[in-house]
């Protein structure tokens, strides 16, 4: 009987139906014995390749199958791949076959139908090829479960194809067996025996592909587990999963550090470990964290190892399964004894800062109200020169320009002519200031003086303005902000007009006087030198008894008044030490100081100056009052306006290089008589007028040795011309002066 088992299973068909009676029950009972060591051995391995090896193994060296083939469903593809072939011409591209599951070929239509089949080798072109012996192939469905074999052609389960869902391998029909064979020869019995060695099969690789999942998914859990408490580790603060009964299912080291102990711990470490074990109990039966919502609260704990309190944020996420129900929490402790400490001196720093805040104010308020009492306006700008902070007068001369633009953009949209030249006014001077402070940052020192011309926004007047710029340093020494300070200069160029227009009717008087002093003097000398030759003539006679007392007594008094005498003259005579004077110089500061009053007289200045003109010997203020003398006589003939022009050249003149100063206006002009009688003293064409200012301005060109001339031109207007040596001899010494 075993040795039929080794035939070809059509010839041994033939022969069990010829002995059926006799044998019949000796061969089942060697397939079953088959049956049974094939399913010890595949019970053995549990890999899926295994047991597909071992079940081909039998069916082609222990029944004599020659061709034999096992396709298993590949859900991921879905499709049905032939996992090993045995015994065909190709096995090799046999087992590279691979039938989607919705193509309806005969071998995917086994899987759907549920029962076994025979597939012709013409319709099924992967399995041509065969011998003589086998022409068909027959199909036979592997299922996951064992089906009753007292009705194998009943409802047999089918297969379930979703997918993306998961696939459990022994509810559902699995792949197929593919055995070449003789439909012709084969016996009803071996059918049978194929359909229930299939079914065996197929249960014990169901058995084999759950047991491989399972331990992938064990595999993929322990990973898993890994992964998070590799996540937990890496995290510094403590982090607990408990479940619904609080017991402490997974913890990091920072958590044991609080909760779990050692029993060679200390006993004050065991009792902080219990203490927080009690207080975490606690936190986590209160119905504050029995809600299915992510909840934070506060936790104090005790330190194991200091045995100080740790502050902390329990920040507590519900773990929740498929069904959304609460299955654990996770709770993540946050240290915020550092954040209550940092809160603490935050709150004391924050006390300190309002007390600082209220200080500085006060402080800014005191130096505004100090900045707004100024007298000169002070602006305070950064160091790109945007204006922070300034005082009322400052304001008129630079921050007009948001009323004045508030105003330009006033519903009627209409703009007053003096409106819109003080917004320009106030424009040009802000330019003018921020090009200033600018220039601050190219120069070495902190600290700028200069002058600079501004615009009266309310006037349009020129407002000539001494500008003081520092900046304000920082302990990084760069620059937080710059204040500037400015002098109106036409206010103490107005008084030092007036004063030297003082000093000018003064030195008239003084002139006036030192002129009657000497004509006195020379009136007075010659009689008193008569008196003095005729007394010195009667002392020297020889009768002096008499007249000797009263004699000496008229000599001395008569030394007396020529004492008196030579003050006087001395009086009329000029002082000090001649020095080198810049004539361009002196005009133009003159001027500086006429400029503005010239300028409400509507006179126009025109200066043609020649420059690097040499400096001439002389004495500068008299020098400054001749320009004054001559300017304001100018100035007093152009009633309603007119044009003044300076001119200043190098002269030659025989033997002496001189300097020429022309002043010349465009007034009616002086007639040919008053010319030859204008330096005259006490002499005026003005009711007003003393008669001395071009009288002193003669004799100060004289002094210094030049000369001074005037043409008339009748109504053209007059020129004055004065002529300087630059080199003019002057007295050195008040001996030398007293000399001449």
């Amino acid at each position: 009987m075993e040795d039929r088992l080794l035939q070809s299973p059509e010839h041994a068909a033939a022969e069990a139906a010829g002995d059926r009676g006799n044998n019949g029950v000796g061969l089942l009972a060697q397939q079953y014995e088959i049956l049974f060591r094939m399913t010890g051995q595949m019970l053995l391995d549990a890999g899926v390749s295994e047991q597909v090896t071992l079940a081909l193994e039998f069916l082609t060296a222990e029944m004599g199958y020659t061709e034999a083939a096992i396709a298993l469903i590949d859900e991921r593809n879905s499709t049905l791949c032939v996992r090993m072939a045995v015994g065909f011409p190709s096995s090799a591209s046999v087992e590279k076959i691979e039938m989607p599951l919705d193509s309806g070929e005969p071998g995917v239509s086994v899987i759907y139908n549920g029962q076994p089949a025979w597939i012709s080798r013409d319709s099924e072109h992967s399995f041509a090829g065969g011998n003589t012996n086998s022409e068909d192939i027959f199909a036979i469905p592997l299922f996951g479960v064992l089906v009753d074999q007292d009705n194998p052609d009943g409802d047999a389960p089918r297969i379930v194809m979703a997918r993306g869902r998961f696939w459990e391998p022994e509810a559902t029909c699995i792949g197929v067996l593919f055995v070449g064979s003789n439909r012709s020869c084969i016996a009803p019995e071996t059918i049978k025996f194929l359909q229930l060695f299939a079914h065996r099969v197929g249960f014990l690789i169901a058995s084999a592909i759950r047991t491989e999942r399972l331990v992938a998914k064990v595999t993929e859990l322990q990973r898993e587990r890994q992964r998070v408490e590799s996540i937990m580790e890496s995290v510094a603060d403590p982090i607990v999963l408990t479940n619904i009964d609080n017991e402490i299912l997974l913890q990091n080291r920072r958590a044991e550090q609080l909760f779990s102990g050692s029993e060679e711990a200390s006993e004050g470490k065991r009792r902080a470990l219990k203490l927080n074990d009690l207080l975490f109990s606690a936190y986590l039966s209160s119905g504050t964290v029995s809600s299915t919502e992510t909840l934070g609260k506060d936790l104090t704990l005790v330190d194991p190892i200091e045995g100080s309190e740790i502050h902390f944020e329990v920040v507590s996420t519900p773990a929740l399964n498929e069904r959304d129900e609460r299955i654990g929490l996770v709770s993540v402790f946050r240290d915020v004894t550092d954040l209550r400490k940092a809160n603490e001196e935050l709150a004391r720093n924050y006390k300190k800062l309002t007390r600082a805040e209220a200080e500085s104010r006060r402080e800014r308020d005191r130096l505004n109200l100090i900045i707004e009492n100024v007298g000169h306006p002070v602006v305070v700008t950064d160091a790109s020169g945007n204006f922070e902070l300034f005082n009322r007068r400052a304001g008129l001369l630079f921050q007009h320009e948001q009323l004045l633009v508030r105003r330009a953009e006033s519903p009627d949209r209409r703009v007053e002519p003096a409106t819109s030249r003080s917004l320009a006014a106030v424009r040009a001077n802000s330019v003018k200031l921020t090009s200033f402070i600018s220039g601050l940052a190219s120069e070495s020192h902190s600290d700028r003086q200069a002058e600079i011309e501004l615009i009266d926004p309310e006037t349009a007047e020129s407002l000539p303005m001494e500008i003081t710029s520092v900046e304000v340093l920082d302990n990084r020494e760069q620059v937080t902000a710059v204040v500037s300070v400015l002098h109106d200069l036409s206010e103490i160029r107005e008084l030092e007009r007036r004063r030297i227009e003082q000093k000018l009717f003064e030195s008239e008087k003084l002139a006036a006087l030192g002129t009657l002093a000497a004509s006195v003097a020379h009136e007075v000398n010659n009689p008193l030198e008569a008196i003095k030759n005729s007394l010195y003539l009667l002392q020297a006679k020889k009768d002096q008894a008499s007249t000797s007392r009263f004699l000496e007594i008229a000599l001395k008094e008569t030394q007396r008044v020529s004492q008196i005498i030579r003050q006087l003259l001395g009086f009329a005579r000029p002082s000090g030490i001649p020095e080198r004077v810049d004539i361009n110089q002196l005009i133009e500061d003159t001027l500086t100081l006429l400029e503005r009053k010239l300028h409400h007289a509507g006179i126009i200045l025109r200066q043609k100056l020649e420059p690097r003109l040499p400096p001439v010997n002389g004495y500068a203020d008299q020098l400054r009052q001749v320009w004054l003398n001559v300017i304001l006589n100018a100035q007093q003939s152009l009633d309603g306006g007119g044009t003044i022009t300076i001119k200043t050249m190098r002269y030659k003149r025989p033997g002496q290089p001189s300097v020429l100063i022309e002043i010349s206006d465009t007034g009616p002009g002086i007639s040919q008589e008053n010319i030859e009688r204008i330096f005259e003293p006490f002499f005026s064409m003005r009711k007003e007028g003393t008669g001395l200012g071009l009288w002193v301005t003669h004799n100060i060109v004289r002094q210094h040795g030049g000369q001074i001339e005037v043409t008339g031109n009748g109504d053209k207007g007059t020129a004055f011309r004065i002529i300087l040596p630059i080199d003019a001899p002057g007295p050195t010494t008040p001996k030398e002066q007293e000399e001449r």
